[in-house]
């Protein structure tokens, strides 16, 4: 195993060139990769921008509950 390690060490003194389209292409996967690993490992989820923001004309949540749950039971009384 040192061996193989001491050979690595003398392959990382070795100068290389690369082309542009190699180095355009490098770049491009390493972004996309990294927007990749950001959109699996972030910690928001389940996050929800922009829902139930219609028009509640002032009402809160629980009064319009109530009118749904009055009607509802006029509605099954009728019956």
């Amino acid at each position: 195993m040192k061996e193989k390690w001491e050979e690595f060490k003398t392959s990382l003194t070795d100068v290389t060139s690369m082309t542009k389209k190699e180095f355009l292409l490098t770049i491009t996967v390493c972004i996309l990769g990294g927007i990749v690993f950001g959109l699996l490992f972030s910690p928001r989820k389940s996050m929800m921008i922009g829902s139930n923001n219609g028009n509640n004309n002032g009402r809160s949540l629980s009064d319009r509950d109530i009118e749904e749950a009055e009607k509802n039971a006029d509605w099954e009384n009728e019956e």
